[in-house]
């Protein structure tokens, strides 16, 4: 099946937009298959799409970094961290060495209930552990061995206060 003219416009104007195929084919009222059969077809139609594609990927990376951008020059009184943190991946995604987080940090006071020593089973970080050697007697006070437990001191609390920093 051949694709007319108007069809490869259209699918070209939406892979500037969107920088995917599937917006091309979508655009062009296409099938994706449909559209990787003529690109592998048509030399020419190939070295479009491409040069549609990186200007897509290069749009997309623009309005990112617009986003972002006014974020930082116009912070809103609440920020949408969903859209904050899509546009700082596009921007990761398509701007060679961009590099961009979203952080956020959460503060509790703690109230302490009880300390019990618990015993550790993770034996990777021995320096942190504590053995406790007890001697074994019999009735007469006869030595009968010596019983080694490692254990790990812990002190469990509650949240007594939560508060949220950073959004």
């Amino acid at each position: 099946m051949r694709i007319s003219h108007d069809q490869k416009e259209q699918a070209l104007a939406g892979m500037r937009l969107l920088g995917t195929k599937k917006a091309g084919a979508l655009a062009a009222g296409l099938t994706i298959e449909a559209l990787n059969a003529e690109i592998k077809k048509s030399a020419v139609f190939r070295k479009r799409v491409n040069e549609a594609l990186t200007f897509g990927k290069s749009n997309l990376a623009d309005n990112a970094l617009e986003i972002i951008t006014n974020y930082a020059l116009h912070p809103p009184a609440k920020t949408d961290r969903n859209q904050l943190t899509a546009a700082i991946a596009l921007a990761n995604a398509f701007i060679p060495g961009f590099r961009g987080t979203v952080q956020g940090k959460i503060d509790h006071d703690i109230r302490v209930i009880t300390g019990v020593p618990r015993p550790n089973y993770q034996i990777e970080a021995p320096r942190k552990m504590k053995t406790i050697k007890t001697i074994i007697k019999d009735q007469d006070g006869n030595y009968l061995g010596t019983k080694s437990e490692t254990v790990e001191d812990v002190i469990e609390g509650e949240i007594v206060e939560q508060s949220s920093v950073g959004g």
